[in-house]
């Protein structure tokens, strides 16, 4: 017999004896759809992770400051992240390197318009503040490193300052700002860029239940000119960690290894520091790497079920061998050889399986896809997670496995029924009543 007639015959046995064919695919049914299903809301989840930080920051951030492997603290790190030194470390890098962040926070201020007065936090940054933090300039530019050389008094400022604050001008470039500080400082500087903040962004800050008039917006400043504010000692204005970011097309991790590099040249022999570089790409990956890992295992802890549902094709196999031993008589009388008998209940029992496996599979993607959307719409119309991007990502190579490993429980367990019925002898089996 042919395969194709073989599997035609399967087929008529599934549908002749249709409810103990569906109750045998029971246990492979439950298996894979609990495998797909578990699979699914993983990768769901690590594509909800990196889709969110992704939303909100540049993922080429580089992090990276210096560690003294010595008791000794008097021992000073090989190269202060200050100005002068972070602005020659961005000339190196050229066309690698978009912006190299040093920041103070200066705190909250108050703006006064009239009776009505505006919170702000004053941010004192390098450049690529907005950047950094995936704002969209929709007027002027953002503060950089001139600005910081020459201690401007400039500022960039929010489209929710201008509205509440300015009230809502049509163009505040160039407007003059003073803010007072918590310690009654006033702060005085003029508008030279406006930057947006969507609701995902909002609720990033905490501000998703808060009135919009009353949200606490950032306003940045040259970040000499924060210094100078707050009477920062010359010996204490660098910043630990850094951060940079790549340019765009730029390989995070070599970017990585030349910057190490560079700044280990800069290392006198013997000296205890060394450099601690931190990727938000690589924290990404090594987020991505444990929750495939979770997946995983959980995957193989729900296909344990498996083996029941494949002991129970075993059994219902070796029941069908009982009642249809005249039949395997008949036809071993008539010269089928044991092979032909074999593949004739193997075939019937990877059958079974495969149908199992199928089911389980469009079972276990409802299953992920309704929970992923039931949290997506949840998180959408929650105001403190709306910043979270949702995202529903059914594993494909989970499925492809999941469905031969269905086909392979066939046969494992299978093979016994099927060879069983190859080695009844003829005479015998015409007997059997």
């Amino acid at each position: 017999m042919t395969f194709y007639e073989n599997l035609r015959l399967a087929w008529s046995c599934v549908k002749s004896n249709k409810m103990r064919s569906i109750l045998t695919m029971l246990g492979i049914i439950i298996g894979i759809s609990a495998v797909i299903t578990i699979s699914t809301l993983g990768s769901s989840l690590r594509q909800t992770i990196s889709g969110t930080y992704s939303d909100m920051m540049t993922t080429n951030q580089l992090a990276f400051m210096w560690v003294n492997t010595s008791d000794d603290d008097s021992v000073e790190a090989p190269v202060k992240f200050d100005l002068e030194n972070c602005y020659e470390f961005k000339e190196a890098f050229t066309g690698q390197i978009s912006a190299v962040m040093l920041d103070h926070n200066l705190g909250v201020g108050t703006c006064y318009n009239g009776d009505e007065k505006k919170m702000v936090n004053i941010v004192g940054y390098s450049e690529g503040y907005c950047e950094s933090n995936k704002y969209e300039l929709t007027m002027g530019r953002d503060v950089d490193f001139q600005d910081s050389f020459e201690t401007r008094k400039v500022c960039v400022v929010s489209e929710n300052f201008v509205k509440y604050a300015l009230d809502d001008i049509s163009n505040p470039i160039g407007q003059k700002v003073e803010f007072e500080t918590s310690d009654g400082t006033i702060v005085s500087a003029y508008i030279i860029g406006v930057y947006k903040m969507d609701n995902k962004q909002s609720s990033l800050t905490g501000q998703a239940k808060v009135a919009e008039k009353d949200k606490v917006t950032d306003v940045i400043i040259p970040v000499t000119y924060s210094w100078d504010i707050a009477e920062v000692p010359e010996n204490k204005r660098f910043t630990e960690p850094l951060y940079i970011s790549g340019a765009p097309g730029v390989d995070g991790t070599a970017l990585k290894e030349n910057v190490t590099k560079y700044f280990e040249s800069k290392k006198e022999a013997g000296s205890p520091y060394f450099l601690y570089i931190q990727s938000l790409e690589e924290q990404l990956k090594t987020i991505s790497k444990v929750m495939d890992v979770i997946t995983i295992v959980i995957s193989i802890i729900a296909a344990i079920s498996l083996i029941v549902g494949g002991i129970g094709v075993m059994n219902i196999m070796l029941v069908s061998v009982v009642e249809r031993t005249k039949e395997i008589g008949i036809r071993k009388a008539l010269g089928a050889k044991n092979k032909v008998i074999e593949a004739q209940f193997l075939v019937e029992s990877v059958l079974i399986c495969a149908i199992g496996g199928v089911v389980g599979i469009l079972l276990g993607l409802l299953n992920g896809g309704i929970i992923a959307i039931v949290a997506k719409a949840i998180v959408s119309n929650s105001e403190d997670f709306s910043f979270i991007s949702v995202n529903v990502s059914p594993p494909v190579m989970m499925i492809v496995i999941s469905f031969l490993f269905s086909t392979l429980v066939g046969v494992v367990f299978g093979l016994y029924p099927a060879r069983r019925a190859a080695r009844l002898s003829p005479i015998d089996a015409l007997r059997y009543e």
